[in-house]
């Protein structure tokens, strides 16, 4: 439990702590993604139910609890599973460098990189959309930079095929997104499109 904040200032102890460990899949959804998936989306349910955002001078928009709660479920599942296929894409890369990490070290690489994202999705009780973006992005660039320390810890391989993993781990996660938000556009139209209070 306690790994998912030394992470945050003693990295490199920490991935070799997760390495020696050997968690399997099952273990790190129970030590961490269960819990650490749960904050963006309360938050974000919070914020746009009770606080709402808004532009310039405008009425705050909010959405009905409802329709907030239908995105929400939808989005926390799909963060559990995202991150699972996800961690299929890395282990299908890892032959290419030589590595022979199994799923779930792929799937922990994966997992405890998003740290930082996840806990800086609190931000989101409170919409304010400079505020939000900054962070987000300060929290992403943290992750990126676990991410590149993790690889070869985690992967078993050298620094030269850790920076060269990690960016293939990185272009295969925007794809991922984009393709997430096809996914959700999709969902959209199943009846778990957004619904505006009046």
């Amino acid at each position: 439990m306690k790994n998912r904040f030394n992470l945050l200032y003693k990295p490199e102890e920490t991935w070799q702590t997760i390495k020696s460990k050997n968690f399997t899949i099952p273990q790190v959804y129970v030590r961490f993604l269960i819990f650490m998936a749960l904050i963006p989306v309360v938050a974000a349910f919070i914020g746009t139910v009770y606080i709402g955002w808004q532009v310039g001078s405008e009425e705050a928009t909010k959405l009905t609890p409802a329709s907030a709660l239908r995105i929400s479920i939808a989005a926390y599942f799909g963060m559990l599973a995202g991150a699972y296929i996800f961690s299929h894409f890395v282990r299908w890369m890892a032959k290419t460098y030589g590595s022979d990490a199994s799923l779930a070290d792929c799937f922990a690489l994966i997992v405890y990189s998003a740290c930082p994202l996840f806990l800086a999705s609190i931000v989101s009780i409170y919409p304010i959309l400079w505020l939000d973006t900054l962070v987000t992005i300060a929290a992403l660039a943290y992750s990126v930079r676990l991410l590149f320390i993790g690889t070869p810890i985690m992967m078993g391989v050298n620094q030269e095929k850790g920076f060269l993993f990690t960016n293939s781990i990185l272009a295969v996660a925007m794809v991922l997104a984009v393709g997430s938000i096809a996914i959700s556009v999709l969902f959209w139209g199943m009846g778990v499109a957004p619904e505006f209070t009046a």
